[in-house]
């Protein structure tokens, strides 16, 4: 009966087994449960971790500790000594000498494997040194004689002599502890006579952790290259141009100006002069030579002088001052009260020109410097060495040439010929030829460009392009304007010359016509170096990308029927009201975006 199982057992058995079978099957195939579709490229979502179970970030190792493994020699001389004593202070080599470090984290990075080095080639040869060696006719039952050694101060010199290290290794045997004339027998058998630490020095003898570790036990001087003069400028070399605009968006052309005044002795700037190099030590006593400071250029241009102490750059005239180049100068103001006509005549002029009236018609202003205009600019010729200021502006008959080597500023521009090597502002201009080698912009006031031709290397922007009456209005973008239409006048007018020359020629000879040839063949020569000039800047030019050198864009606000865009040969007819637009160069293409 023992052997039979019982009723209940035969009920649980069974119960069990039926769950069992049911919950867990003995294999895969005999699941029911559908078989989870496996998707191709399925890469699992990455492990999200709380921010305390995250792992911390490994610690930087420390650039001034230097460490041996476990087997190194160092530590087997520690543990000798440690067996020989019966406690020792753990080995501990560090560059870190407290809150004024004696080198810098990058340098003792690489200072450590040279001392690393020299520390393992010293611990060797102590090793070898205190290790029992069997002596001759001795015999090999008995052990070696044991060894005794003094304590030894090793010393280590930095790369850039700018500091020395020593390291003590304890005494052997009945060896004598570290004294302090040792420790000079060890610096003087090193080099090292400079800088030395006389209170680390007599302190180390009688110090607890003296061994196996690294103290600095001398220190040389840096050298100090002198410093270079300087130049502290009272006045800003680029001098600021600023249009100041009215609550009716108008510019107040009559205060755009970017002329420094300056008075006669008043101080441009401050000359600061260079001090001598101070010649560095080494621990070893070495001399480490070093530069003087170099003294600075003085800006000295037309018109300013040193003072006697050469500390100050002072104005000898009164005018405008100008940094030009590599120096300042000061153009002297011609200042005309009237207008410019007959009772004054042409001007021509070396520095800068504030006419109060009128130009009139017939003449001619020229400048090196600044011009400044408060009336009306009639049928004239303006050239300005750098800014022209036209507080009214021009009406100039179809006859007017306004020219500046810098910005030009005018209140309008009416049939003229306007050349400008950097930026154009306007109101308003009006049938008029116009080169930029930079950008256009008649955005104050009315703001508006109508008729004629304006052709700028960059930008053109405008509130106004065009007219409702369908006025042929041509903007060009790209290049360099300015020196096309020089280059052509240029190739023009040396082909006069070489007429008139042959002309000359053919006359009988005589004093003047010698003169005269002379003066034309220096005129030829002159033409044809610009002439190459102009050539290799367009030749640079040509050699960039249509893309870039035609990059520039035109944004107006409206834009009337009539309005012609040129980019890169590419024409672009206007043919309806268009509004709030820009036209850019796209793919060889010239379109409109919005």
């Amino acid at each position: 009966m023992a052997g039979t199982p019982s009723f209940f057992a035969k009920l649980f058995k069974g119960r069990f087994w039926r769950h069992k079978k049911k919950t867990s099957p003995s294999r895969p195939e005999e699941s029911t449960a559908p078989a989870r579709p496996r998707l191709e490229n399925h890469m699992d979502k990455p492990l999200k971790l709380a921010e305390h179970q995250r792992p911390a970030n490994k610690p930087e190792p420390d650039p001034y500790l230097i460490s041996f493994p476990i087997e190194h020699t160092i530590h087997q001389l520690w543990r000798l000594r440690r067996d020989e004593k019966g406690w020792l202070p753990s080995p501990e080599f560090t560059l870190h000498t407290g809150e004024e470090q004696v080198l810098s984290p990058l340098e003792a990075r690489k200072e450590a494997p040279r001392l690393k080095a020299s520390l393992s080639a010293a611990a060797q040869a102590r090793l070898a040194a205190a290790t029992p060696k069997p002596q001759l006719n001795q015999n090999p039952e008995e052990p070696p004689a044991p060894v005794s050694l003094d304590a030894q101060a090793v010393i280590y010199v930095a790369s850039d002599g700018l500091s020395a290290w020593v390291s003590l290794f304890p005494p052997v045997g009945e060896g004598q502890e570290l004294a302090q004339d040792a420790l000079l027998r060890a610096l003087s058998a090193a080099g090292v006579t400079y800088g030395v630490d006389t209170e680390r020095l007599a302190l180390l003898p009688s110090l607890e952790s003296r061994y196996f570790h690294l103290f600095p036990i001398a220190r040389g001087r840096a050298a100090v290259p002198g410093k270079d003069g300087e130049i502290v400028d009272l006045f800003p070399r680029e001098a600021t141009r600023k249009l100041p605009v009215d609550e009716y968006n108008r510019v107040d052309f009559a205060a755009a100006t970017s002329t420094q005044n300056i008075e006669k002795g008043q101080a441009i700037c401050h000359i600061s002069a260079p001090t001598p190099g101070v010649p560095g030590r080494m621990v070893t006593d070495k001399e480490i030579p070093t530069r003087d400071g170099i003294p600075a250029v003085p800006p000295m241009g037309r018109n300013t002088a040193l003072s006697e102490d050469g500390a100050t750059l002072i104005a000898t005239h009164t005018g405008g001052l100008e940094f030009a180049g590599r120096a300042f100068q000061v153009n002297p103001l011609l200042e005309i009260s009237g207008n410019v006509d007959h009772s004054t005549g042409s001007v021509n002029f070396l520095g800068d020109v504030h006419i109060h009236g009128d130009v009139c018609s017939g003449f001619t202003v020229r400048a090196m410097g600044n011009i400044k205009v408060d009336g009306v600019v009639e049928s004239s010729t303006i050239e300005a060495g750098g800014n022209l200021v036209l507080t009214k502006g021009v009406q100039g008959n179809n006859q007017a040439v306004i020219r500046a080597h810098r910005d030009i500023y005018a209140k309008f521009l009416e049939n003229c010929s306007v050349h400008v090597q950097e930026n154009l502002h306007s109101e308003c201009i009006i049938g008029c030829e116009v080169f930029s080698d930079a950008a256009v912009y008649a955005q104050s006031g009315r703001g508006a460009i109508i008729g004629g031709r304006v052709r700028a290397a960059r930008e053109v922007s405008a509130n106004i392009v065009g007219s409702k009456t369908e006025v042929r209005t041509s903007i060009y973008i790209g290049g360099l304007p300015v020196e096309d239409f020089e280059k052509e006048l240029l190739a023009q007018e040396i082909t006069d010359l070489e007429q008139k020359l042959a002309e000359t020629e053919r006359q009988p000879n005589s004093p003047a016509k010698l003169s005269r040839m002379s003066k034309m063949r220096m005129q030829i020569s002159v033409n044809r170096l610009k002439l190459n000039q102009y050539m290799k800047n367009l030749e640079e030019l040509d050699k960039q990308d249509p893309e870039k050198r035609f990059g520039g864009r035109l944004t107006f606000g409206i834009a009337y029927p009539g309005t012609r865009i040129h980019m890169g040969g590419s024409l672009l007819k206007v043919p309806v009201e268009t509004r709030h637009s820009m036209a850019m160069l796209i793919e060889g293409d010239v379109r409109l975006m919005s």
